[in-house]
């Protein structure tokens, strides 16, 4: 039912505006109409309120090492378009919802060093209006385009982001979706011999070669698996008050004992084995990034100017009235926020709603 109500104005809708700039809150203007669409149908009240929520950040790091290149099976595409094609996709379906930030590894002059720390290439950014793929979605694709290459310095490269990531939780809840397609490597000070060798783990040395050797020419020390540093960096970013979610995709499952001690020290480990994301079909990615995603997406709204009279608001995803139910609808707290429950709180945080208004001027809907 559309909620509508007879001998009511209909509301008028204005246009709503993001914040913008890195640490911005995100949310807001989201349940105001763009034009058109519920004019017609008429949300029921005279009073639309602006409502805002908090939209945390979540901040992908991700594998463009050399191996981030290999095609995938029964594809024509890199793993590496892959893994930013599902990402961009989970933007685009959350929107405002979050805000967006991103980091590569390895990244610089890789031909001159191949295992260059990565760095952030997009700041945390509000997400687009949902639907809109010309401001976020644009940047973030056009920060993340780049040739994979080179090593994988994941330690190093999670310690260049720790004064970002810690400007960025202290704002607000904050999410790192850390992936890669294999173990870290780059460390130039370790020393290994062939069962952490990571081309003798891989099977590409012969087995009684120890490739990692000083002078090796296949690269030496810098492709010893480099998991206790790793471990350690994790844990450090995760005492920031981050979240740090470590996924493996492809070819990962040949170091889980590390990854899996990634997720541990990041404290999303999950239960069983592996304790990492295991992702080993990259059309399930997006889901994954979803699933981690929306869960951070917040279901309490923050309502400015609480109506006097409670009974006589309702709230509208799409033009579609939302009952007042504890359980599966919407209920108020204390504090004058509005609260969403069950399954309409999986609705919004699953992407499907595209507009949230929040009406006053009409007995509450309630279920029939």
């Amino acid at each position: 039912m559309s909620g509508a109500c007879s001998g009511r104005p209909a509301p008028s809708y204005g246009t709503g505006s993001s914040s913008s700039g890195a640490g911005g809150a995100g949310g807001e203007g989201f349940n105001l109409g763009q034009g058109g669409g519920c004019d017609s149908l008429g949300a029921c009240g005279s009073e639309i309120h602006q409502v805002t929520f908090d939209a945390p950040n979540i901040y992908f790091v991700l594998d463009a090492s050399g191996s981030m290149a290999d095609l995938e099976p029964g594809t024509n595409k890199s793993r590496y378009n892959l893994v930013r094609a599902a990402a961009t996709q989970v933007i685009l379906n959350l929107g405002p919802r979050i805000n967006v930030g991103a980091a590569v590894f390895p990244y610089g002059n890789l031909n001159q060093s191949p295992c260059s720390p990565g760095e952030e290439v997009m700041p945390i950014t509000p997400g687009d209006p949902t639907g809109d793929d010309s401001g976020t979605v644009a940047m973030f694709k056009a920060a993340t385009s780049l040739s994979p290459f080179g090593g994988t310095p994941v330690a190093a490269t999670l310690e260049n982001l720790v004064p970002n990531l810690s400007a960025a939780a202290a704002e607000r809840r904050t999410i790192v979706l850390l992936l890669t397609d294999g173990g870290p490597n780059c460390n130039p000070d370790l020393v290994c011999g062939v069962s952490g060798c990571m081309p003798n783990i891989e099977g590409v040395c012969v087995p009684t070669e120890n490739c990692c050797a000083v002078d090796h020419p296949s690269g030496g020390p810098l492709l010893c698996l480099d998991d206790q540093a790793t471990i350690a960096a994790v844990g450090d970013v995760a005492a920031l008050g981050v979240d740090v979610y470590v996924i493996g995709i492809s070819d990962s499952a040949l170091y889980a004992s590390t990854l899996d001690a990634m997720a541990v020290a990041a404290g999303t480990a999950e239960p069983g084995s592996p304790s990492y994301q295991q992702v080993t079909d990259l059309s399930a990615l997006e889901s994954t990034f979803s699933k981690i995603a929306a869960e951070a997406v917040s279901c309490e709204l923050s309502v400015g100017d609480p109506p006097a009279d409670k009974g006589f608001t309702n709230v509208y995803f799409d033009c579609d009235v939302v009952t007042y139910d504890p359980a599966q609808g919407w209920d108020w707290l204390d504090d004058g926020t509005i609260r969403l429950n069950g399954a309409s709180c999986a609705k919004l945080k699953s992407g499907e709603v595209s507009e949230v208004k929040i009406a006053t001027g009409c007995p509450t809907e309630v279920p029939e």
